[in-house]
């Protein structure tokens, strides 16, 4: 079993952004309508944390943030971030999203961790402390926008065994296997080599999230949830200050 850091490192960077089969333009014109409706409408300073290749970045940069900081652990997909902002007022940092405090000196009117990022933390601890540092930096009527899959019934038998996306050059699925606190995702990618097939594979535990107790933390720190709607399995919340 690896961490998430580790798994990305050895398998899913190289296949993150492929894997939602559809153009990099298209994926920012869906997050910027998700955190439209979740009421971010023109943000000064916007951290992303967990950016992955910057859907989300980009998706606030075109907002008219006049500086959005982009956080992750995976060089190869700032790499991909970088390709992507051009000329927009994108900032990305290699670094362990929980650390974002130190990285961001100037305040932040809004803050995103989306696409399962905060099921990545080592605990419910973890996560319950990031939502309290973030609570500590927003100003009055600044946001948090967070998503997440809640794994807390997960699939059993076969259904266990998800296909994620197939081309002809590469086949990814998944299968999940529960361990009381978390879920263990192991991620199966047959990649199409001049010499046949090659599997890579790796594993590692997401968190179980539920929605209650996630907005039971931010009650605690002050964030009033303004929004909630499920994407495609994906739990959004949308918090004010």
């Amino acid at each position: 079993m690896s961490t998430p850091q580790d798994h990305y490192e050895k398998v899913l960077a190289q296949h993150y952004t492929w894997m939602f089969a559809m153009p990099f333009a298209e994926k920012v014109a869906e997050q910027k309508a998700i955190l439209r409706e979740a009421g971010i409408m023109r943000p000064r300073v916007a951290v992303d944390l967990g950016c992955g290749s910057g859907f989300q970045s980009v998706a606030l940069a075109e907002f008219g943030a006049r500086c959005v900081h982009a956080i992750d652990t995976s060089e190869s997909l700032l790499g991909e971030l970088a390709d992507h902002a051009q000329d927009r007022p994108i900032t990305t940092h290699l670094a362990d999203l929980c650390a974002f405090k130190r990285i961001v000196t100037d305040q932040p009117d809004t803050v995103v961790c989306m696409g399962d990022t905060l099921t990545h933390l080592p605990s419910k601890t973890d996560v319950a402390e990031l939502i309290a540092d973030i609570a500590s930096v927003l100003p009055e009527s600044g946001r948090l926008v967070l998503s997440w899959r809640d794994l807390t019934s997960p699939p059993s038998g076969l259904d266990r065994f998800i296909p994620l996306r197939s081309d002809d050059e590469r086949i990814m699925t998944c299968f999940l296997e529960d361990q009381g606190d978390a879920v263990l995702v192991h991620d199966l990618v047959y990649v199409r080599q001049e010499d046949g097939w090659t599997l890579q594979k790796s594993a590692y535990p997401k968190l179980k999230l539920t929605p209650d107790w996630v907005k039971s933390v931010l009650a605690e720190v002050g964030l009033d949830v303004g929004f909630e709607k499920t994407v495609r399995g994906m739990t959004i919340l949308s918090a004010v200050h």
